[in-house]
């Protein structure tokens, strides 16, 4: 599953393989482990996502996975845990729910203070 930094969520039917993740948060990847829905998940980001000339916040993966300091730039991508032989496994069906909801019910609302306007993402 991917998330976007503009708040779309992307369901996948396989697991991504390395190039995948690659392509998807644009360049390489470092993996963050987090507790979804009981169960461990991945989150898949760009290493370096914070260190190109403008990063771009990505709120619903703030969301998602609440980060420790700071916050979360780029595109993400979501899978389960690790299995036993270090393998990477699917979301399973309450993760998925779990991410289909927060699809469905979190919207962000940024307030833009030059213009008086607001943007909703998600």
């Amino acid at each position: 599953m991917t998330l976007t930094v503009e708040g779309r969520m992307e369901f996948h039917d396989h697991l991504p393989t390395l190039p995948d993740l690659q392509d998807a948060v644009g360049g390489y990847v470092e993996a963050v482990s987090f507790p979804l829905a009981g169960s461990e998940a991945t989150m898949w980001l760009n290493e370096e996502g914070k260190l190109v000339d403008e990063p771009r916040r990505n709120w619903k993966a703030d969301v998602v996975c609440p980060p420790s300091g700071g916050d979360w730039a780029g595109d993400v991508v979501f899978t389960g845990g690790v299995g036993p032989d270090g393998e990477t496994l699917a979301l399973n069906e309450a993760q998925l729910a779990e991410l289909q909801r927060i699809d469905r019910d979190v919207r962000v609302l940024l307030l833009d203070e030059r213009s008086s306007g607001f943007l909703v993402i998600g």
